[in-house]
């Protein structure tokens, strides 16, 4: 019984082994040239300015959840394809109906979402005055909120680009 296990540990074992000799090769022979610029906190291609502990807005965590509950519901198609392609004949369109039942209710339950604007990432006063509009007024730009806080200076960057120029 535990012998068709074996191979599944083997290749988890395996697994295990060879990601944390990358870890560690690649810490032993990597080179290292520290500097305080290559030391500062890297936020995709933005210098890092203001508090790290803002608040995200609850919509964000909304549409989290829905992303992950659908996701997860999608899944559900691959072992649905597996078990319709190995059925029998006389069971096949009763499968497919449960599968048609399943995919009506993700439907049913993304249109509500729609409805409720759920979906919607503008703000709501500003979806409620501009919904009747026939032409609709240009967006409000994206506000990261660093934007006030003027440029950021890094210590020895200019010498440093000056420098590597000459």
């Amino acid at each position: 019984m535990l012998a068709r296990y074996v191979p599944v540990v083997v290749m988890v074992a395996l697994a295990a082994v060879i990601a944390t000799a990358m870890v560690v090769m690649s810490a032993v022979l990597g080179p290292r040239k520290p500097s305080p610029h290559k030391q500062e906190p890297y936020e995709c291609g933005m210098t890092p300015v203001g508090s790290a502990r803002e608040r995200f807005p609850v919509r964000f965590y909304l549409i989290a959840m829905l992303f992950i509950i659908f996701d997860i519901e999608t899944v559900f198609l691959y072992p649905w394809a597996v078990t319709f392609r190995s059925s029998e004949q006389s069971v096949k369109l009763f499968i497919l109906a449960e599968m048609a039942l399943f995919v009506a209710i993700l439907f049913v339950g993304y249109f509500y979402l729609l409805g409720k604007g759920a979906l919607n990432w503008d703000d709501p006063e500003d979806a409620a005055s501009t919904a009747g509009d026939v032409v609709y007024r240009p967006r409000k730009p994206i506000r990261f909120g660093n934007e006030e806080s003027g440029p950021v200076a890094l210590p020895g960057l200019a010498q440093r680009v000056r420098g590597h120029g000459a």
